[in-house]
């Protein structure tokens, strides 16, 4: 019974409704790249600062995506399997990077450029707060000998 409550609060909220958004927005990303690309009036540094927001955008989407599967792979997996597993570090790497970059949305939604109600912030924390806690108490547990 306790693992459906880990999967509902933790990686399932973050699968269903975060990661399809996630990718259809860094696939927009790639398109607009790609006709960026192509545009006879952008300069070589005109494409090369394109290149380099929309390899940052796919590497967060990444990250965010591996820390998604290392958390479903951390709730499923018994804790003593976990522990045993020589790939062990594999899964350390991808919670921290999934928390990585949750935390980065939190900095980037706190940041001065950006002024989100109450409702936004209380939407956020409900979609990543089980996530970030459950990735948190999974990577401390698997950094303990």
């Amino acid at each position: 019974m306790a693992r459906w409550i880990r999967i509902t609060v933790g990686p399932l909220p973050a699968t269903v409704l975060l990661l399809p958004l996630l990718f259809a927005g860094s696939l927009g990303a790639a398109f607009a790249f790609v006709n960026s690309l192509f545009q006879p009036d952008h300069s070589a540094a005109e494409r090369w600062a394109d290149l380099r927001a929309a390899t940052v955008l796919l590497g967060w989407v990444m990250a965010a995506g591996l820390g998604v599967g290392a958390l479903w792979i951390a709730v499923l997996a018994s804790p003593a399997t976990l522990k045993r597993t020589r790939n062990r570090w594999w899964l350390v790497a991808g919670l921290f990077v999934g928390l990585l970059a949750a935390g980065r949305w939190f900095w980037l939604m706190a940041s001065r450029a950006h002024n989100y109600d109450l409702l936004t912030w209380g939407v956020w924390f409900i979609l990543l707060g089980g996530p970030l806690a459950l990735g948190s108490h999974y990577l401390v547990q698997l950094l303990r000998r």
